[in-house]
């Protein structure tokens, strides 16, 4: 780890990823409570995460070709400057008591369209300011660091806001936005490839075909969208789950949702330190532990303890999962590429939470939250348990052995 921080342009990068992900959370939050208060519906509260969704997703599919051919960098600023901006609106009609839940909603749609941009960007840029065999090293600290952010964020939030205030608050998000841009600045992006630059279709298409004539890409990205599902289901059924099956309270429902961020961070942490000879084995065997978690939670009668337990360790195994996953996608894709790749990768995944969320919310009341997990438990780990069993998948085995990913 000591060779990686003292990469300056990797240091930048990381430090406006952890200040973006802590000003973001705070943003979130303080959307949250002033729709709630704004309207006392949960409904609008939903809408909200349409809004950012929606937008998020239509744009997302088509954008890669536009980040290959444009500075990840300056995208990236672009991206945190202009979240920066977009939070004045809530800022100046909360300071003046005008404040209407539509300017909110606003703020959703323009953050939702700035997503595809900045992960994408995010993602590709790292490979060209890193090198090859820190790769992991760096997306290890990346993601735990964000995980982190996701973990100390909700909680500082809500004594922030009560202690500060929202306008003090909205305040704080502007200047972590703000900084984080300012803080790429510094970063060293090497000049760009020089391509002869084609129509958006042809380009679009490059990447479409590129992406799935890889069939380590095209299958990572499968597992990946059933993790996301499942993902999306819990976004639904977790509240219900610790505070009716478990009949905790909602500071049992903060400890438990503390529980994942943690486990990833402590995943992370592993992740170089694990020495298999299969890299899809353990992979895999990550993903097929993950799903078991679900069933475990299905099975837990009444303890929270075991709750929190079971999601540390599902927290640890995806990060085991997730962070060889970006690796591998990473060293395959080639640069001019990158961004298209990325884009279509994210597109799958952002896709299927919002279906997870949907199916947690009609299977849930019709079923109960208990035999939900049974089924997402079940199907995950399944497919994870083919992914490792059928002879098939052994060319995964074989192509990272090419390309020396281990």
């Amino acid at each position: 780890m000591k060779g990686i921080w003292k990469n300056r342009s990797f240091l930048f990068v990381w430090s406006g990823n952890v200040i973006s992900e802590l000003g973001g959370a705070f943003g979130t939050f303080c959307n949250s409570i002033m729709v709630y208060q704004l309207t006392g519906s949960t409904m609008a509260l939903s809408s909200m995460w349409l809004l950012y969704f929606i937008p998020s997703l239509i744009l997302q599919l088509f954008i890669g070709p536009f980040i290959d051919r444009w500075s990840r960098k300056w995208t990236m600023i672009f991206s945190q400057w202009t979240r920066a901006a977009v939070f004045m609106v809530p800022l100046l009609a909360w300071g003046t008591g005008q404040l209407e839940v539509w300017y909110i909603f606003v703020v959703q749609v323009v953050v939702g369209l700035i997503t595809p941009l900045y992960v994408p960007a995010n993602h590709a840029i790292t490979p060209t300011i890193v090198m090859k065999d820190q790769l992991k090293q760096a997306n290890s600290l990346l993601e735990s660091s964000v995980r982190l952010m996701s973990f100390t964020a909700p909680l500082l939030g809500g004594l922030v806001i009560e202690y500060i205030g929202i306008n003090m608050t909205l305040i704080f998000v502007i200047v972590t936005l703000g900084l984080s841009g300012a803080l790429l600045l510094f970063v060293n992006e090497p000049s760009p490839e020089m391509r002869v630059r084609r129509a958006w279709w042809k380009e679009f298409g490059e990447g479409i075909s590129f992406f799935f004539k890889q069939r380590i890409v095209v299958w990572l990205g499968f597992f990946l969208a059933f993790v996301q599902f499942g993902v999306g289901v819990t976004m639904v059924t977790t509240l219900p789950y610790i505070t009716g099956e478990l009949g905790g309270s909602y500071a049992s429902y903060g400890y438990f949702m503390a529980g994942f961020p943690v486990g990833y961070i402590l995943g992370a942490l592993l992740v170089g330190r694990i020495a298999f000879g299969s890299t899809r084995l353990v992979m895999l065997g990550a993903l097929a532990v993950g799903g078991l978690t679900f069933v475990g939670l299905g099975l837990n009668e009444s303890s929270l303890m075991v709750a929190i337990v079971l999601e540390v360790t599902a927290g640890v195994v995806m990060a085991i999962f997730s962070i060889n996953n970006t690796t591998i996608c990473q060293r395959i894709i080639p640069n001019h590429l990158m961004g298209k790749i990325f884009s279509v990768r994210l597109f799958i995944i952002r896709g299927v939470m919002p279906l997870g969320v949907l199916v947690g919310g009609m299977l849930g009341d019709v079923w109960g939250v208990r035999p939900l997990y049974f089924l997402i438990g079940f199907m995950i780990a399944g497919v994870a348990l083919v992914g490792m069993l059928l002879p098939y998948f052994k060319f995964m085995d074989e192509e990272l052995e090419e390309r020396k990913v281990s």
